[in-house]
């Protein structure tokens, strides 16, 4: 593992390099030359590591036999734009509104440690309850809009209680991670969330609950337009894929008539620079 972490192995193995670095016949397939490739898709990723997101480049790295996925992005909306993948995608998941719904609940297995907290906690506090609202509330801007502008905006008597207390982000904490998912498990069990606009936290809580949200507006939103609504309800429990390719427009090209699979697409709710699956019917 370490070594998969190394820059070393960055260097000989990613998929970004040695298509930078590649002075083969286009032809040539990838598998001719590596057995491994590493593929980062992660929000850090550069232009070279993007053209994964291309046809040719499946062309290539098909039928190498292993690929190691660096990524902290729901880059599958993307997916869909590609004719090679379209196909299996539209018969795995006709309904694209819940995609990563079913994704999450399949692939996600939390630990022992982690899932008796979360049934301990819910047994506590929330199996009792008729209705749970879920707040998933992050302060971006605490020097101009600290909590006392905002709270007032979410609901006057409701509290936001987390089960952990984490108040910063530690990506590489193995205890800080777990107790971040019990904290998104235990929102995805609640009937009604509010989450913070452009927040992953806030995408994989109400993705697991196949809920679709009520985005908080933006604190500058409020100062502008203080007589309209504070929130605004997501069309889909989807996540935003906010880090994508800018050299293509999907539904830009759509708008010009351009054929295509677009029709999955539609501009986020909250990240109107991003892409999310939907049903044609949500347009």
């Amino acid at each position: 593992m370490d070594r998969v972490k190394s820059r070393e192995f960055k260097e000989v193995f990613s998929l970004g390099n040695l298509l930078k670095n590649q002075n083969q016949n286009q032809n040539q397939k990838l598998a001719d030359v590596t057995s491994l490739l590493q593929l980062d898709l992660s929000t850090e990723y550069n232009d070279y590591d993007k053209l994964f997101y291309r046809d040719e480049t499946q062309e290539l790295v098909k039928n190498v036999p292993w690929l190691v996925l660096k990524s902290n992005q729901y880059f599958l909306p993307y997916l869909f734009l590609l004719p090679c993948f379209r196909t299996e995608l539209d018969q795995l998941f006709p309904d694209k509104e819940i995609v990563f719904h079913h994704l999450a609940r399949y692939l996600f297995n939390p630990s022992n440690q982690a899932w008796g907290r979360i049934t301990r906690f819910y047994d506590a506090y929330l199996a009792r309850a008729e209705q749970r609202i879920g707040l998933q509330i992050r302060v971006l801007d605490p020097e101009n809009y600290p909590p006392s502008f905002i709270l007032p905006h979410i609901l006057r008597c409701i509290q936001d209680e987390s089960a952990s207390h984490e108040r910063n982000q530690e990506s590489y904490s193995n205890s800080h991670n777990m107790n971040a998912l019990v904290d998104i498990y235990l929102l995805s069990m609640c009937d009604f969330l509010v989450t913070t606009q452009v927040s992953t936290f806030g995408y994989v809580a109400f993705g697991l609950a196949g809920v679709s949200p009520w985005f908080l507006k933006d604190p500058r939103d409020y100062e502008r337009n203080p007589s309209e609504p504070a929130c605004h309800r997501a069309v889909s429990p989807e996540p935003c894929f906010q880090f994508h390719p800018t050299d293509y427009d999907p539904i830009a090209a759509l708008h010009r008539g351009a054929a295509g699979p677009a029709p999955v697409i539609m501009y986020c709710e909250d990240a109107i620079w991003g892409f999310k699956l939907a049903n044609m019917m949500s347009f």
